[in-house]
């Protein structure tokens, strides 16, 4: 234990260690003396001040334990912990040290506001502030750095530290500094306005206004305050602080912030006090953009609504402030509903009585009736004239009342009673005293639209709903008006504006409206949606569902259409509307477009009703059917049967199905009989347009079916039932028209009826000129309707190139005009072609199609003219290509004779038939066959072509119809292709048909000439020599054929003279006829007188020049028949010449092989017909002979069983592939047949079903029958 010296001598050592900043010996004599004395304050304060350097944590315990053991103030420890002690400890420390050392009080004041930047400590060190504040009440140091504290770290001011926060802001506000002023400026006013101290507030904000002119915040309180509380019963108190009048305020704000609402608000309010009304809604409108629920704004809003007599707007107003005072009260007296009208009377009830509240009470009670409690209210005189009196009593007392509400209810009652002009008077005078009542307005555009005056009427709608956007028969009767006049996007936009106003409930009879807009407009979708939202707001409406159907149907949304119609169906299963829908849907009619579409030309045959074949008209005919069953005389429901009996009519004409069509014409002309009845139907022009339809329609079918049975009085009959012929239908369908027109003049009528005049001239030749004359007068009247519709100009165009009427200039100019009017009407520009090839003018012809071809490429009319001008020109495989490439199209008529005439004449030729270009167009496209089909529906399928085509070539013309034949050259060309495809019968029967209308001439026997030559070929030579015999001038083919004829028939003495009398004609003129004739006598001559004379004639035709083979071939079968070795190598060395030559191979290898056998034996044959093989392997006609030969004579030689077998299944394979080279079906069946004969010994069941398949081949072969008998034996 030290003594005191010792002690003091030691602390005194460690002052001066420290002091020389030998911390650690410090530290070590502190602990030696704290070792000593635990107690000792003076050892911890020191070994504190030692650590501050080294680690402060552990200078702050030590420097509490000296201030736990020193007795008294610790000034000094708590120094030394103000240097090393946390953050969170320094507030208490400096709050002890200023108590302690008061001299040094503003500088632990200033490090105390150093602190408060640490948000943590802020909030401590304000309290310790605001207690010394307190104490200390004229310090203005501390107010300051308390307001700067507040202001930094927007500490929250409650009730009790009011009057120090006040003062600390002045403080701050005191002190001249710009920016800190404005800083606090506004968060004191903020507070300020909170507390509700309006007159601080204000003379602030005005302080503020002229220390900083060119900030909002100032203006911005001042305008805030006037717009919240202006009328308030103090505000007088606060109003004075105002150094101007609050407009210029708001003036000034307005310059520095353009988008204030505040400053907006306050000009409205201006406005509405001095009752300038339309600029106080137009500046609290603009308000209301830049702060939507600022409810001063709303409320504001509502009076003036009130004011312009907009109580259903104001009311949606006070319904979103969610205020009900007597100005809500009085908007819902202006309602119909029951429960608003009781709310109204529950709230006025509790109100004061004055002229407002009781006027609305007693419009509440005139609703619900209540007369009694009526007469029990103070009512003024406007009040009881409107609700007590009659009409006629209310006037009489209102006379001389020049108020607004005595004229208002004056021009009301005198509207009612129709005194048109005194209420127009009284309206007048009325909207003087407010030119800002929509209900003013309302009423005289009413009056002027009962005048007449729609522009005036219009102008005061459109008023009435600037000022009232939601008065609902303004809106209708404005959007009629718009309607009326076409306006559609202001209608639109008129809808628009008033739907934004209106709740989604409230809205739906405007949602409808606004659908049938977009309905009429065609903005399908917009519609569509506008519907839907309707029914989800009133789900039983059918007329919404209904409207949904339309809208759906016109979009073009078929599928959804019958869905919404089926479901109406669901609800109201009586609904006739839609089940109506459902079968118009079906049948998808697009009545008489504004296009002609011609097919042909001008073809005008699908112009009547051109549908869209939906294959859906059975199902819509039914739906029809259902519908009529309930309701017989339902005009919709006949009008629609009606049109899809003729859709289905037209799709089977179309089909070529005529007998079926015609049953539908008929079923619709019993519907529009039914609809003519009814004599109000008669005043309709659908009905005579569409009859006449039916007419012209029937009209163009065959002869055999063109005709209608109509009731008599209809057609002005006699008889109940009247049977029309096509003449008869024509006429009729003439008269049709002219009613038609009596009751609507139009260019589509008169177009029709132009169009039915021409058909008459054309079905009626006889006739032609009066009705082309007629229909050329019907079209210059349809173009006088309507000049831009360059149909009318193509039909008179057409008319104009008839041959009765021809006038070429006055046609081409109608062309040009059609195609001035649309330059890519392809049906213009081909008619336009079709002129100039009549003319002459082969390259404006060309440059016509060429441009009907750009219009349309799939329009086959300019293709084919395209190939009459290659055939003009001498193109030949040009044109052949261009008709070709028509059959790609629809069956044209033209077409088919144009490709059919080139196939026939390039197989004619074998020298086109050998060019590659035809080669390929014959083996491998089947241009044959592509003919003979479009021959086929030519001369089986015909119609009426409005416009003939004059086919260059065959200079030939055609009039397609069941009563008139199809041409020669038709029936030539089926005849020929027919006979190209082995199809001989009905070969026959073409040849036949155009014999018995070909005149008597050259033509005509060379078709006799085809004829006879088939019955040869069909066996039946007596027919032959009928057709041949009928040969006016006789060549030589068809002398030979009858020669043939004859011959076959059995008749050889007049075949042979035939021969004989012709072989002096072309012996030294012509070798290759008179071999031909020579091996034909040869084959008389060894029937009869046998083979001397025989050989005689053989011999005569061997020595001429180019003699046939198949001379050779009789000679080499006449030597090996009689052993006749000397004619036989005569024969066998002209066949040198053809050794190396595969055509005649198999033949000259049979015959060659025979005369081995018979001179040198069967082995000799058999090795000569190997090395044919050898030499020809491919060859299958070659085998077949060696297969037959090794069954004739090796047939049981075992060597030689698997040869045969092997031999007889590559003859039949070679066969196969054969097949793609013209191999008939009768050369299978017969290679089958050996096949199946070599294999019998080898694979009897495969040989079997080999000669099975051999007798389906050729089921006329009896050797495969026996053969077959033979093996299943």
């Amino acid at each position: 234990k030290m003594t005191s010296k010792e002690s003091k001598a030691l602390i005194k050592d460690i002052r001066d260690s420290i002091k020389l900043a030998k911390y650690n010996d410090a530290i070590h004599k502190c602990n030696r003396l704290l070792k000593a004395e635990p107690k000792n304050n003076m050892a911890y304060l020191l070994l504190g001040a030692a650590y501050q350097s080294v680690d402060k944590a552990e200078a702050t315990k030590f420097l509490r334990k000296s201030i736990e053991y020193t007795e008294g103030p610790a000034t000094v420890a708590l120094q030394g912990l103000a240097n090393c002690a946390p953050a969170e400890e320094l507030p208490e420390i400096y709050d002890q040290l200023v108590d302690l050392l008061p001299e040094k009080s503003l500088d632990y004041y200033e490090k105390l506001f150093g602190l408060a930047a640490n948000a943590a400590l802020s909030l401590s060190c304000l309290s310790l502030f605001k207690k010394r504040a307190l104490m200390h009440d004229d310090n203005k140091k501390l107010q300051e750095y308390m307001g700067r504290i507040w202001l930094t770290n927007d500490i929250e001011v409650t009730a009790g530290e009011s009057e120090l926060y006040k003062n600390s802001m002045e403080t701050l506000l005191s002190l001249g500094d710009a920016s800190l002023q404005c800083m606090v400026y506004k968060r004191y006013l903020k507070w300020l306005y909170k507390q509700q101290d309006f007159v601080s507030c204000v003379c602030h904000a005005v302080n503020m206004t002229t220390t900083h002119p060119r900030d909002v915040y100032g203006y911005e309180w001042i305008c805030k305050t006037y717009c919240e509380y202006h009328n308030e019963p103090q505000s007088e108190s606060w109003q004075k602080q105002l150094k101007a009048p609050i407009l210029s305020y708001a003036v000034q704000l307005l310059e520095l912030n353009p988008k204030s609402n505040l400053a907006l608000l306050v000009k409205a309010f201006d406005a509405y006090e001095k009752q300038q009304f339309l600029n106080a809604r137009q500046f609290a409108l603009q308000s209301q953009q830049h702060f939507a629920s600022y409810k001063p704004t709303l409320k504001l809003l509502a009076y003036i609504h009130m004011q312009f007599g907009a109580y259903k707007l104001a009311l949606l107003l006070w319904q979103e402030l969610g205020l009900k005072n007597e100005a809500y009260a009085e908007c819902l007296s202006y309602e119909n509903d029951t429960q608003k009208l009781n709310d109204a009377v529950a709230l006025l009830s509790k109100s004061e009585q004055s002229p407002a509240n009781v006027n609305a009470l007693a419009r509440c009670y005139h609703k619900f009736g209540e007369e009694q409690k009526l007469k029990g209210l103070p009512l003024d005189v406007v009040a009881q004239a409107e609700f007590l009196l009659s009409p006629a009593e209310a006037l009489e007392s209102l006379a001389g009342n020049t108020s607004f509400e005595a004229l208002m209810l004056a021009g009301k009652l005198q509207l009612k009673q129709k005194q048109f002009a005194e209420a127009l008077n009284c309206m007048l005078q009325a909207t003087r005293l407010r030119p800002y009542s929509s209900q003013c307005f309302e009423h005289l555009a009413h009056l002027y639209q009962l005048n007449g005056d729609i522009p005036r009427a219009r102008k005061c709608y459109e008023k009435c709903i600037s000022l009232n956007a939601l008065a609902q028969s303004a809106v209708d009767a404005l959007s009629s008006i718009y309607q009326q006049l076409g306006e559609e996007e202001l209608n639109e936009a008129l809808l628009l504006s008033t739907l934004r106003h209106l709740s989604s409930d409230d809205a739906v009879r405007l949602q409808y409206k606004l659908g049938l807009h977009f309905l009429q407009v065609k903005k399908w979708d917009n519609a569509i949606q506008c519907f839907r939202i309707a029914i989800k707001h009133d789900f039983r409406c059918m007329v919404y569902w209904e409207s949904l159907g339309d809208a759906y149907v016109a979009r073009g949304s078929y599928n959804s259409g019958i869905r919404v119609f089926q479901k109406i169906l669901e609800l109201t299963p009586e609904n006739s509307y839609a089940l109506l829908q459902i079968a118009l849907i079906r049948t998808v009619i697009i009545y008489m477009k504004n296009n002609v579409v011609c097919k042909n030309v001008n073809n005008i045959n699908n112009y009547f009703l051109n549908l869209q074949n939906i294959r859906m008209y059975p199902e819509a005919i039914a739906d029809f059917e259902t519908l009529l069953t309930k309701q017989p005389a339902y005009l919709p429901a006949l009008k629609g049967a009606a049109e899809a009996h003729i859709g289905l009519a037209n799709n089977l004409k179309s089909q070529n199905l005529y007998g079926r069509a015609k049953q539908h014409m008929q079923l619709a002309m019993d519907h529009l009989q039914t609809a003519f009845l009814q004599p109000k139907a008669q005043g309709m022009v659908w009905l005579w347009r569409l009859t006449a339809c039916v007419f012209v329609q029937t009209s163009q079918l065959p002869q055999s079916l063109a005709n209608l049975d109509v009731a008599g009085s209809l057609a002005k009959r006699e008889e109940t039932i009247a049977y029309l012929s096509r003449k008869d239908l024509l006429q009729l369908a003439q008269r049709f028209f002219l009613c038609a027109l009596k009751l609507k003049q139009n260019t589509f009528l008169w177009y029709e009826l132009a169009i039915c005049s021409y058909l008459y001239a054309l079905y009626m030749p006889e006739e032609a000129k009066t009705h082309l004359e007629t229909s050329a007068k019907a079209c210059k009247m349809a173009i006088k309707e309507c000049s831009s519709r360059w149909q009318n100009w193509n039909l008179l165009g057409v008319i104009n190139m008839h041959t009765v009427h021809e006038q070429l200039p006055v046609a081409q100019h109608c062309f040009i005009q059609a195609i001035e009017l649309d330059r890519k009407s392809y049906t213009s520009w081909t008619n336009l072609g079709v002129l100039y090839i009549k003319v002459g003018n082969i390259r404006l012809a060309n440059e016509a199609f060429k441009r009907a071809q750009q219009s349309s490429p799939i329009y086959a009319n300019a293709w084919i003219g395209q190939a009459l001008v290659a055939e003009t020109i001498g193109e030949q495989e040009e044109a052949f290509d261009l008709f070709r490439h028509c059959q790609q199209f629809d069956y044209h008529p033209e077409a088919a004779l144009g490709f059919a005439h080139w196939v026939c004449y390039v197989l004619s030729d074998p020298q086109l038939r050998s060019k590659p270009h035809n080669k390929h167009a014959i083996d491998h496209m089947h241009a044959d066959i592509y003919a003979l089909d479009a021959i086929n529906w030519f001369v089986s399928y015909m119609y009426l072509s409005n416009i003939h085509f004059t086919h260059i070539k065959l200079t030939y013309r055609y009039v397609q119809n069941e009563e008139a034949d199809a041409s020669v050259s038709s029936l030539t060309f089926q005849g020929f292709l027919c006979a190209r495809q082995h199809l001989y019968k009905q070969a026959i029967n073409a040849f036949t048909r155009a014999c018995q209308l070909c005149e008597p001439g050259e033509k005509r026997d060379k078709l006799y000439t085809n004829l006879g030559y088939l019955y040869l070929k069909l066996g039946q030579p007596d027919l032959a020599v009928i057709a041949l015999n009928t040969v006016a001038h006789a060549t030589f083919k068809p002398i030979i054929g009858l020669a043939l004829a004859y011959y076959r028939s059995g008749q050889l003495q007049e075949s042979y003279s035939i021969y004989n009398s012709v072989l002096g004609s072309v012996v030294g003129h012509d070798d290759e006829k008179a071999a031909t004739i020579l091996v034909a006598m040869a084959s008389m001559v060894y029937a009869f007188q046998g083979a001397t004379d025989t050989k005689t004639l053989l011999y005569q035709c061997i020595l001429l020049k180019g003699v046939p083979i198949h001379a050779l071939f009789s000679a080499c079968a006449l030597g090996i028949l009689h052993q006749d070795n000397e004619l036989i190598n005569h024969i066998l060395s002209e066949f040198k010449a053809y050794e190396f030559k595969e055509t005649h191979c198999a033949d000259i290898a049979f015959l060659t092989a025979h005369c081995y056998l018979i001179n040198e034996g069967p082995r000799r044959a058999l090795t000569y017909l190997q090395t044919r093989v050898r030499m020809f392997p491919q060859n299958n006609g070659l085998r077949k002979v060696l297969v037959k030969f090794l069954l004739d004579y090796f047939k049981d030689d075992d060597a030689y069983k698997c040869v045969t077998a092997n031999m007889g299944l590559i003859a039949l394979k070679l066969g196969h592939h054969n097949l793609r080279t013209n191999f008939k079906t009768k050369e299978e069946a017969e290679s089958t047949i050996y096949a199946s004969r070599a294999l019998e010994h080898v694979d009897k069941q495969y040989s079997l079903k080999l000669i099975q398949c051999a007798i389906r081949l050729c089921p006329t072969n009896q050797m495969s029958r026996q053969l077959l008998k033979a093996i299943t034996a």
